[in-house]
Formats: C-alpha cells, sequence, structure tokens
C-alpha cells in the first residue's frame, strides 16, 4: 500500500503544499459538508445501478461516513491511519458491489461540486489553488483504492483457488493477447 500512495503521490504532483491549502482553507471548506453529502448520496440513490448497492435504512450511517470522510481530507492533516482506511474501502467495494466505474463517476460529481463552491466563494487564483489541492487529494484516494480493489481482489481469488498470482497475471496476459488479436483481426477485417 504505502508503494502505491507514493506512486499516486509522485504522479499526481500531491504534496505538503496542497496538505497546507486545504489546512487553511478547512474552516471555510466544512461549510460545504453537508451539501457536499447531500449531492453524493442523492446521486447515488437515484440511479439504479448504484442504488442497489445499499440496504434499506442504511443511509444515514453512510452520510455520517461520508461526512467525517470529507472533514478529515479537508483537514490537510492526513495521517499513515487515513491510508490504510483508503485501501480498506477497496475490500468493501468488492464485497458490495461498487464497480470502479462508481466510483470515478461520483468521484468527479464530488469534485466538479468542490470546483463550483471554490469559484462562487474565492476569487478565481485562490478557488484554482483550493481546487487542485482537494482535486490532487481525491485523486490519490480515488487510485488508491482502486488499486487495493485489484489488488484484493486477485489476492481473493488467489486464497480460493489455490493458483498463485503469478500465474493467475500470467494467464491474464495470455488471454489479453489473445482477445487483442481478436479485436485487430475484427478492425482489419470490417475496414476491409
Amino acid at each position: 500500500m504505502e508503494q502505491v500512495v507514493r506512486d499516486l503521490v509522485a504522479l499526481t504532483g500531491f504534496s505538503a503544499q496542497d496538505s497546507q491549502i486545504l489546512r487553511e482553507n478547512a474552516a471555510h471548506l466544512q461549510q460545504w459538508t453537508d451539501e457536499l453529502t447531500k449531492v453524493f448520496y442523492d446521486t447515488l440513490y437515484a440511479y439504479p445501478r448504484t442504488a442497489q448497492v445499499f440496504v434499506d435504512g442504511e443511509r444515514p450511517h453512510r452520510e455520517i461516513t461520508l461526512h467525517d470522510w470529507y472533514l478529515e481530507v479537508i483537514s490537510g492533516q492526513i495521517k499513515p491511519e487515513f491510508w490504510q482506511r483508503q485501501w480498506f474501502v477497496g475490500l468493501m467495494h468488492i464485497k458490495r458491489g461498487v464497480d470502479n466505474q462508481f466510483l470515478f463517476g461520483i468521484l468527479s460529481r464530488v469534485q466538479l461540486f468542490f470546483m463550483d463552491k471554490c469559484y462562487q466563494d474565492f476569487d478565481p487564483v485562490k478557488a484554482t489553488r483550493v481546487f487542485v489541492a482537494f482535486k490532487r487529494m481525491t485523486d490519490v484516494i480515488a487510485g488508491l483504492i482502486v488499486e487495493s480493489y485489484r489488488q484484493q481482489y486477485l489476492h481473493a481469488v488467489e486464497r480460493a483457488s489455490g493458483i498463485n498470482q503469478a500465474l493467475i497475471h500470467r494467464m491474464a496476459v495470455v488471454e489479453t493477447v489473445r482477445m487483442i488479436v481478436e479485436i485487430r483481426g475484427e478492425e482489419q477485417g470490417s475496414s476491409s
């Protein structure tokens, strides 16, 4: 997990300065917590494919979790335990049937909501700085959750089947090459 975080931090450009920007603006950003939570869950509950992930009566508990998550993100004071909890979310997504496209879709909605609020409340330069800090942070989180999902899924298959991950990976590569050849063959055949 630590290497995944390091890779994502390096590639997104997330820095201590981003954390500082969030920390300096946390009091203002907290004002958006309830609205962000409402947008998040209204969106998920309104779309049948994501609504089916939830059980009856669960929304208030999930809203508390998101509320606390958002406050921790904007605090700009992220501890290693935070990254471990994000890693665990990947496992929960496997268990609950939360596909990665759902994660990216709702994260995009959250990031755009946050951006709109920034440009409503701050001058353009500050809005950009605050939004970029939040986007980098949430991009690292999303990448961590998705990689956790992938790695933990493979680990679960390995444990359940007894086939080691190196062999699973090799089988996937061999089959992927076949699929690429099939697709390219179809593309060449359709262009003739």
